[in-house]
């Protein structure tokens, strides 16, 4: 009586079931009517097996193509991404290879986190839209590829901001300058010049704070190394002399730094007072100038949490 029961609940739960293909062709077939369906995840199930077997050439292209949009339209950016690369890489002059482009650009977009985070998204996404800019100058998406390349540029001017922000932070000015100058050199069309004149002022502006801890930490060494000439061995003695010379000349080299720098720095937030005389850059660099001490860190932008992912999905 128990094995008949056991038997029955195992038909029913048989016949309950949806009957998977055991083709290829069956597979894919059941891919292509499930993406026709919108069941997503059941097409991308298919069609991946489908892919692991033997399909004709066109078929296979098809398949490809339909996995990957399968993928982006259940929000698994990160397999669409994949796929999406692996179908340019198979088909590059398929009719859909510049839907797969666009839509590689907004996947990874979609895996960016923001700006203190990892930027491989971001370049790939921006590397992306940029591509497509080039190579489809006429399709009806390149104005939406322009503003998605900028808002990812505008990440990656933002993650320097950051970086250059926790050298400020640790008092490494001469540091963070470089890191300002380089912000401005490749991110003007995505950063105000307010912001950046300002904290590229600040930076040198307060230099002489980096001086005066490293000049402290060079004295430090001079005493020790004054001691070593108590030695009894020549030679240590001689290494100490070097020694301290090397460390005097640093320390006048320090003291150079911090009067040339904080001249330029003078020079720099004078012109953001000049010049943006009602921004609060323009603001803050007047108090710098009358002697306050402004040092906290400038909070970084993250334009993915300006509600830009439901135009992201609703514009493709």
């Amino acid at each position: 009586m128990r094995k008949g029961v056991i038997f029955i609940a195992a038909l029913m739960f048989l016949f309950s079931r949806e009957r998977i293909p055991k083709t290829t062709e069956g597979l894919y077939q059941k891919g292509m009517q499930a993406a026709l369906e919108e069941d997503w995840g059941k097409s991308a199930e298919m069609l991946e097996k489908a892919l692991q077997g033997e399909l004709p050439p066109k078929e296979q292209e098809i398949a490809k193509i339909t996995l990957a949009n399968a993928y982006f339209n259940d929000e698994d950016f990160e397999n669409a991404a994949l796929n999406y690369e692996e179908f340019l890489e198979l088909y590059p002059a398929s009719p859909k290879a510049k839907d797969a482009l666009f839509r590689l650009g907004v996947s990874y977009l979609n895996l960016v986190k923001g700006p203190e985070w990892d930027q491989t998204f971001t370049k790939k996404a921006v590397n992306a839209f940029e591509e497509f800019i080039k190579r489809y100058p006429d399709d009806p998406r390149v104005e939406k590829a322009r503003t998605y390349r900028k808002i990812g540029r505008k990440i990656l001017a933002e993650h320097e901001v950051y970086i250059a922000g926790t050298y400020d932070m640790i008092h490494k000015f001469t540091a963070s300058i470089h890191r300002y100058k380089d912000i401005k050199g490749k991110f003007s069309d995505v950063e105000p010049m307010d912001r950046l004149d300002y904290l590229l002022g600040r930076a040198y502006f307060f230099t002489t704070i980096q001086s005066e801890e490293e000049i402290e930490r060079l004295k430090n060494q001079l005493k020790k190394e004054k001691e070593k000439l108590k030695s009894d061995d020549p030679e240590v003695r001689k290494v100490a002399e070097n020694r301290i010379k090397l460390i005097k000349s640093d320390i006048e080299k320090w003291k150079e730094i911090a009067k040339k720098n904080q001249s330029i720095g003078k020079k720099i937030l004078s012109e953001v007072v000049s010049k943006y005389p009602h921004s609060q850059y323009g603001e803050k660099a007047r108090r710098i100038l009358n002697g306050e001490e402004i040092l906290n860190v400038e909070p970084v932008t993250n334009p993915l949490k300006r509600s830009l992912w439901w135009r992201i999905k609703e514009t493709l």
